[in-house]
């Protein structure tokens, strides 16, 4: 704990010496095109305990890693085309025996081999045919379906995205970016007198993960509908979200979600013939009070029906802005996710529990935090917690510093 402490107050150092700007450079080339650079940081350190692999019980260890790493540029080329291509260099310096790394199966989270990898995070472009009713996005980029999938790790309350970030990409997409190829129509509206309003995203994916063998059906069709009541989750289309308003938003949000792609194959033997993604979420913000959920049933049919399978993964997740002072954000939160898995399902008939309490100290909102959290792991064979009857994820004391310019 002395070492959590310790890199606690550097961390704390380093956000109080750095002074990102409000704004991104930007550049303007006439016709309504624009440029703009934006970096975004998570820097970690992690204290595991309790970590066993395969009946191997390993020491409690620190380690200090750039948990999300962006480099991105965006603009528009028109008044109603604008962009969007950023990198990612995650992980950087992870071990592969930290509390969320994967490691012989072990968590969820992949390393990144030899520190080298840099990558394409999102390439999208969008079109509004209507600004408000109409707007489609081609390129790589996240199907619209589950919030925590669609939210970036940036702006959870949490100190890593709850298990209902990563189960579902990897049941659609079998990758843990949840990042394909395709196309998106979405359209928002508000209603000022009613205080009602209506987002919709429907899109078309080209998911080759599990098109083995000869091919199969690689098209993901994806749906989401949310319906809001008071202040607006967003007064602009987009394919970003956020989830503490700083206070500036009373409003409640339902959404449901619902996915679907045809015959493929689990694995270069055995072929599924559809998989589908059913979930709900709720986002509801009320003065300095946040409230957060989601349920989804991941579902994949075979041939022969008895192979059939549905898991379930949920979150509750909650936290309060306490204004300071020197007007920064102190925030007490918890987040409760857990996963669930079929007997027939090919992750394991297991659970996977996390229980996160921490504080996020908001100095400048999500653009400078800093943010302390104990994380809780339990579960039972065979899951991503304990894939052979002998391993444990352990538990983990993170402190993080988030640094967005």
């Amino acid at each position: 704990m002395r070492k959590v402490l310790l890199t606690g107050i550097g961390l704390a150092a380093s956000a109080l010496i750095a002074t990102p700007s409000n704004a991104a450079p930007k550049f303007y080339f006439g016709e309504g095109k624009e440029l703009e650079i934006f970096f975004m940081n998570q820097l970690w350190g992690v204290y595991t305990m309790d970590r066993v692999e395969g009946g191997q019980k390993y020491d409690n260890r620190m380690d200090f890693l750039l948990r999300r790493s962006r480099l991105g540029f965006q603009g528009k080329i028109t008044e109603d085309l604008s962009w969007r291509v950023w990198f990612a260099y995650d992980n950087v310096g992870l071990d592969q025996h930290t509390a969320f790394a994967k490691s012989g199966s072990v968590g969820l989270v992949g390393g990144n081999s030899n520190n080298q990898q840099f990558y394409v995070w999102d390439a999208m472009f969008t079109y509004a045919l209507h600004k408000n009713w109409a707007n489609i996005t081609v390129g790589y980029f996240r199907p619209q379906v589950g919030r925590e999938s669609i939210t970036a790790g940036f702006e959870v309350l949490s100190f890593e995205k709850a298990l209902t970030n990563f189960y579902p990409r990897l049941h659609l997409i079998g990758s843990g970016p949840g990042r394909e190829t395709g196309i998106n129509i979405g359209g928002l509206y508000n209603d000022e007198k009613t205080k009602l309003g209506l987002n919709y995203n429907f899109g078309v994916f080209n998911v080759d993960k599990f098109s083995g063998g000869t091919g199969g059906d690689n098209l993901l069709y994806t749906a989401r509908i949310a319906v809001s009541y008071g202040d607006p989750e967003m007064k602009k289309y987009g394919l970003g979200y956020k989830v503490n308003y700083f206070g500036k938003r009373n409003g409640i949000t339902f959404a449901v979600n619902y996915a679907y792609q045809g015959r493929g194959y689990a694995s270069p033997v055995q072929q599924f013939k559809n998989n589908q993604m059913l979930g709900f979420d709720i986002l509801a913000n009320y003065k300095d009070f946040t409230f957060n959920a989601e349920y989804d049933e991941l579902k994949r049919s075979f041939d022969v029906s008895g192979l059939d399978y549905k898991d379930k993964v949920w979150h509750v997740r909650a936290g309060y802005n306490f204004k300071l002072p020197n007007k920064t954000i102190l925030e007490p939160t918890i987040t409760y996710a857990e996963w669930q898995g079929d007997n027939k399902s090919l992750n394991g008939n297991g659970n996977f529990k996390t229980t996160d309490v921490g504080l996020n100290w908001y100095i400048k909102q999500n653009k400078m935090k800093l943010n302390l959290h104990y994380v809780k792991q339990s579960g039972s064979a065979k899951s991503a917690y304990n894939p052979d009857g002998k391993s444990k994820a352990g538990d983990y004391v993170g402190v993080g510093l988030q640094l967005i310019f």
